[in-house]
C-alpha cells in the first residue's frame, strides 16, 4: 500500500513555478545587459513582457514598470509579476500567436510601442549541447542580443513601414541573404566588405582603421547600387535596418562575453564564439559595422536606439566624415 501511494503521488504533476536557478539566471542576464547599457548605451530601459519556458512550463513575466532610468535598474529585485502554467508543448505569445515549445529566442511588437520577448530557458539550450564551453554562456549571450531588440521599437517600426510599401509581411533578418546570396557577384562582394570591416576594427592604427572602413563602405555602396535597383530598390533600406538591429544585438552580447564580470572570455575567443561561423550575414556584417563604427564614434549606438533611429550605415558614413 505504501509503495502504491508513493506511485500515485509521483504521478501527480507538480505546479509550475519559475525555479530559483532560472530566476537567478534571469537576474544575472538583466544585470549583464544593464552593465553594458550604463557603459555604452545610456538609454532609458523599456521593460518588455517576457515569455520564458522549459520542457514543461511557461512563465509569463509582466513588467511592474514600463521604463527604468539607466541608473535605477532593479533587475535583482525581479521587477515583474510572474504567472506560470504547463504548456503541453505549445506556447501562446502576447500577440496571440502559438509556437512550439522548442529552442527559440526572438522579440516582437505589442500595441503602443511596447515589446515582448520570448525565449526557451537555459535548460533547453543545455539539452541541445550548443555551447562548447558548457554552462549558460550561449543562452545568456542570446538573451542579451534579443533584449537589445526590445529597446529598439523604432527600428521595428521602420520594418513595418517597409512591409506596407510592398515587402512580404513575414520578412526576417535573413531576407537579404536568402534573396540575393546565391548570386556569385553579390556573395563575393559581401564577403570582401565584411572582411574589410573586421580588419578595420582590429587594426591598431586609427588612421589605417579609418582607411579600411572607408574602402569597405565604398564596396558596400557599389554592391548596393548594382543589386538594389528597380523593384528591388526597397531592399536597400531594409538591409540597413537589419544590419543595425542585428549588429547592435551582437555587439552588446560580445561586450558581455568579454566583460570580466560577464562571460570573461578573451576577445579573440569571444569574437569566434559570437560569429558562430558567420552563417547569418546580417548578424555578422552588422556586428563588424558596429565594431568599427563604435571605435570611430563611441556614442553612435545610442543614436541607433533613438526615435527616429540613425542606422549603422549612416552612422559609419558620419564617423568617417568627422574628426
Amino acid at each position: 500500500m505504501f509503495t502504491l501511494i508513493l506511485a500515485l503521488v509521483a504521478a501527480v504533476p507538480l505546479p509550475c513555478r519559475l525555479a530559483r536557478a532560472d530566476s537567478a539566471w534571469l537576474a544575472r542576464a538583466l544585470d549583464g545587459w544593464q552593465a553594458q547599457n550604463q557603459r555604452a548605451l545610456g538609454v532609458t530601459i523599456r521593460q518588455p513582457a517576457l515569455v520564458l519556458f522549459d520542457a514543461k512550463c511557461v512563465h509569463r513575466l509582466t513588467p511592474v514598470v514600463d521604463r527604468v532610468a539607466p541608473a535605477r535598474f532593479i533587475a535583482a529585485k525581479q521587477p515583474f509579476a510572474v504567472r506560470s502554467s504547463a504548456h503541453q508543448g505549445r506556447v501562446r505569445l502576447p500577440d496571440g500567436a502559438m509556437i512550439p515549445a522548442g529552442l527559440t529566442s526572438f522579440a516582437g511588437p505589442l500595441p503602443a510601442g511596447r515589446m515582448f520577448f520570448v525565449m526557451s530557458l537555459p535548460s533547453v539550450w543545455r539539452a541541445r549541447d550548443l555551447d562548447p564551453g558548457g554552462g549558460d554562456r550561449l543562452a545568456t549571450a542570446v538573451f542579451l542580443h534579443e533584449y537589445t531588440h526590445t529597446q529598439s521599437p523604432a527600428l521595428g517600426t521602420l520594418v513595418d513601414s517597409l512591409t506596407r510599401r510592398g515587402l512580404p509581411v513575414d520578412v526576417n533578418d535573413d531576407v537579404i541573404q536568402q534573396r540575393f546570396g546565391a548570386r556569385p557577384d553579390f556573395r563575393t562582394s559581401y564577403e570582401a566588405e565584411r572582411d574589410l570591416l573586421f580588419e578595420a576594427a582590429a587594426d591598431p592604427s586609427d588612421s589605417q582603421a579609418r582607411a579600411l572602413a572607408a574602402r569597405a563602405l565604398e564596396r558596400i555602396d557599389q554592391r548596393r547600387a548594382r543589386t538594389f535597383v528597380g523593384a528591388d530598390s526597397i531592399y536597400a533600406e531594409l538591409e540597413d535596418v537589419f544590419l543595425t538591429m542585428e549588429g547592435l544585438g551582437q555587439w552588446v552580447a560580445y561586450r558581455w562575453l568579454t566583460d570580466g564580470a560577464g562571460g570573461a572570455m578573451a576577445a579573440p575567443d569571444a569574437l569566434s564564439f559570437i560569429r558562430r561561423g558567420g552563417r547569418h550575414w546580417s548578424q555578422d556584417e552588422g556586428f563588424a559595422l558596429l565594431l568599427i563604427t563604435t571605435r570611430l564614434s563611441p556614442s553612435s549606438p545610442r543614436a541607433m536606439l533613438a526615435t527616429p533611429p540613425v542606422t549603422v550605415l549612416r552612422a559609419l558614413r558620419r564617423s568617417l566624415t568627422s574628426r
